[in-house]
């Protein structure tokens, strides 16, 4: 039983420490899609940065309480990752953006996963309920 006690502290962090990572990467990454569409000249600058922002700013709404490690901005960010995951299937079966969408989905898939992981041990290791 002690056993158990003294592992889940370490599972949680690494899994805050995968959300984290597998986060800001999710964020990166719609970054660089950005500017290299801007680089390609493919469309406006400024439906780019509208694009991005619709991209990205639903995502940041979630930045205060991963930071503050809120168990409900985890548990609903993981709801709105699943939202995202469609978005990069599709993209990944159009064949000019195929790299990029399945980049974005692996990426979606880590951090559902870490998130799932981190929720759980959370709330066996300290009891507490959504």
């Amino acid at each position: 039983m002690t056993l158990e006690k003294s592992a889940a502290p370490a599972l949680i962090e690494q899994s805050r420490k995968a959300v984290i990572l597998s986060y800001c990467a999710l964020l990166l990454t719609f970054t660089f899609n950005g500017l290299w569409q801007i680089v390609n000249g493919e469309i406006t600058i400024v439906a780019i940065i509208f694009l991005w922002l619709l991209k990205v700013l639903p995502i940041l709404i979630f930045l205060p309480g991963l930071r503050q490690k809120h168990l409900r901005t985890h548990a609903w960010l993981s709801f709105v990752v699943l939202l995202y995951f469609i978005v990069g299937v599709q993209t990944a079966f159009v064949e000019e953006t195929r790299v990029y969408g399945i980049i974005i989905t692996l990426l979606l898939s880590i951090l559902f996963c870490a998130l799932v992981i981190y929720i759980r041990g959370f709330r066996n290791f300290y009891k507490t309920s959504l």
